[in-house]
């Protein structure tokens, strides 16, 4: 299985096989231009995506119709540079070769060719560059089995003195979307547009006919920049580059260089590269979840991110407590499980979103995220009291929700009830098989999870004491602590497995306890609702044999019928979950199995070349000396790299 390589700026994602090329598998190279005109979607996922939509879908380079192999590359987080060769027989020295320096930017792609003699005789070439765009929505190249009305669609090519222009549109009860594509190049190219009646796919060609000398070179520019139709949806307000702080291990102290240094520079600058303008409010700087198909604000996410690395990018937590603010929802609609006061789940932009045929153009189908937003709104630091000041409105409506729709005054805990058109569980672990019992049954109905009620004691708790010092409002800070005081005892009452030691990992609608040993608890320490007695117990559990692998916590413990090492969420391993762990043993007490677990991460991020996944197995040594990769793992992902930011300061610690 080829699996393309990844370069990820400011919301612009280029996915990517050999020597640079979109589209195009082995032998294919001539025809890549085959693709335009076809009224399907193309088949693959390679491609330049904007916004969640591939605006190239096409981008290969042949010389004299001949496909180029790569002969060796160099990869950054959002730029690469290739070397390439025509495909040639075996005892055929090639008389040039390619070089290729592409980059990934804020709205858009730069690909420097550049050819280079290697023959003592002179060439005359000619080099053709297709391509092609098909607008595809990420949610159709994702192949999760949906299809799409889109025969309303008109996709248009035309010529440009420099290059190409190509325009994407479609209209659906009163809604509209526009993609524009424009395609820049120098040298003097030969300039072919291609499409056909009613094409989907549209696209073209540039070429040169070129003479090189011996020892001699000739190079070329080509940009790529899509216009999504509207400044406020863009990947930023000018299309400009995102600058973002970049560290290396080289630049660090003595001190910091090895294992905890160098996993700091990476993973900062895994995280630096999903900073990206925030859709529909692009001055506000946020982290993406991660690519490929995340790369957009998701409101947990975001948060969690922002917590576990602000001690080194404090800059992030300010941009996405105020995205969260503006995004929160203000009225009843049960396509997009929107509340009053409820924190948004993500922000999409593509086309399917924006044309309401998927409801994650504004989604709310998370339980938690409302709870984490007052956890963040309360860890702001110094020189934020003017913005805390100002959401004081948004908080005010993000504790009404938590103690109303989300069912904390009616039920005694924040619950949900699944989303048949959308999210049937909606915490962290939102797989469909996330919730069951330690026999492995899955439960349905209302669930209260466990770390949600964690969250919201610490959120109330943050909001009780801004209430007190910032809002002027010591009855309502009174009532708060009164609040969080009452679930907390009632959270030890009703989780509390006794048997186990260990809190259950939700209740179902019956308040009944989910039996399941979960790493959910880990968060429970981490937001600081356990007793002392009760976090001894927690800590001691996750770093049994059951939960630690030696490079990170399980899931699902080890030994029950649910256990399944290879699972998205039944007994894998989360860095981010992992180290919310770590960081709440820290708070306890408990700094040698905080660092236990961060040094199992900053091992297994060696494994990884130094990018800590989305995920990767829960197999240990002895089954394997190495963490399984999870096949469909996303890298980078933000609270992955956040996680590894988190551990090497446990570790410096």
């Amino acid at each position: 299985m080829n699996v393309p390589e990844v370069l990820v700026r400011a919301g612009t994602m280029l996915l990517s096989g050999a020597a640079g090329m979109l589209g195009v598998t082995e032998g294919s190279g001539v025809a890549a231009r085959g693709a335009i005109g076809n009224a399907e979607r193309s088949g693959h996922v390679e491609g330049l995506y904007v916004g969640d939509t591939r605006c190239l879908s096409v981008w290969s380079l042949t010389v004299d119709g001949v496909d180029l192999e790569s002969a060796g590359a160099l990869l950054g987080r959002d730029h690469r540079t290739v070397a390439a060769v025509p495909s040639t027989l075996r005892n055929v020295p090639p008389g040039y070769f390619i070089v290729r320096a592409q980059q990934v930017r804020a709205g858009g792609l730069t690909d420097e060719i550049s050819v280079r003699s290697a023959s003592a005789q002179a060439l005359r070439l000619t080099l053709r560059l297709a391509l092609a765009a098909d607008f595809a929505d990420q949610f159709e190249v994702r192949s999760d089995g949906r299809t799409f009305d889109r025969s309303a669609a008109s996709s248009v090519v035309r010529a440009l003195p420099d290059g190409l222009q190509l325009t994407y549109r479609r209209a659906r009860e009163g809604l509209d979307f526009a993609r524009q594509v424009r395609v820049c190049a120098g040298g003097a190219a030969v300039i072919t547009p291609i499409d056909g009646p009613g094409a989907r796919v549209v696209g073209g060609e540039l070429s040169w006919t070129i003479q090189l000398e011996p020892e001699g070179t000739w190079d070329v520019r080509v940009d790529v920049d899509v216009d999504t139709g509207s400044a406020s949806d863009g990947p930023g307000p000018d299309g400009s580059r995102v600058d973002v702080p970049i560290v290396r291990s080289s630049e660090l102290s003595g001190g910091d260089r090895g294992t905890a240094g160098d996993l700091l520079a990476q993973s900062l600058a895994d995280l630096d590269s999903l900073r990206m303008p925030c859709p529909t409010l692009p001055h506000l700087q946020v982290p993406a979840a991660g690519v490929p198909w995340f790369l957009t604000l998701f409101g947990r996410d975001a948060v969690i991110a922002a917590l576990l690395a602000q001690n080194d990018r404090p800059q992030l937590l300010p941009d996405v407590v105020e995205a969260l603010a503006r995004t929160q929802g203000t009225r009843e609609d049960h396509a997009r499980v929107e509340q009053p006061g409820k924190i948004v789940h993500e922000l999409r932009i593509s086309e399917l979103a924006v044309l309401g045929q998927v409801p994650y153009g504004r989604y709310y189908g998370s339980v938690d995220a409302t709870a984490l937003y007052l956890v963040a709104l309360g860890r702001l630091g110094e020189g934020q009291e003017s913005l805390v000041r100002e959401l004081e409105v948004s908080a005010r409506a993000a504790v009404a929700w938590l103690r109303g729709p989300g069912g904390l005054d009616e039920h005694g805990f924040v619950r949900y009830v699944p989303d048949p058109a959308g999210l049937k569980n909606q915490g962290w672990k939102d797989s469909a098989d996330a919730v069951m019992h330690a026999d492995g049954s899955l439960e349905s109905g209302a669930i209260a999870l466990c770390e949600v009620q964690g969250y919201t004691w610490r959120g109330i708790v943050e909001a009780a004491r801004l209430a007190r010092t910032l809002w002027g409002d010591a009855a309502w800070a009174d009532d708060l602590e009164a609040v969080a005081d009452a679930l907390r005892e009632r959270f030890r009452e009703r989780f509390w497995l006794e048997p186990s030691n260990f809190p259950a990992l939700a209740l179902d609608g019956e308040g009944r306890q989910v039996d399941v040993l979960a790493s959910n608890a880990g968060h429970l320490l981490w937001s600081g609702i356990l007793s002392a007695a009760e976090a001894e117990h927690v800590v001691h559990r996750l770093v049994s044999e059951e939960f630690f692998t030696g490079w990170g916590i399980r899931t699902v413990a080890a030994g029950q019928t649910a256990f399944s090492p290879l699972s998205y969420h039944g007994g894998s391993v989360w860095p981010h979950d992992t180290m919310l762990a770590a960081v709440g043993m820290h708070q306890y007490g408990f700094g040698a199995e905080a660092r236990l677990l961060a040094t199992g991460i900053a091992r297994a991020a060696e494994h990884f070349n130094g990018h800590l996944p989305e995920l990767f197995g829960g197999n240990t040594a002895e089954d394997f000396p190495a963490p399984l990769s999870y096949t469909r793992a996303g890298v980078p992902q933000a609270w992955s790299a956040a996680a590894g930011a988190a551990a090497a300061r446990i570790m410096r610690n």
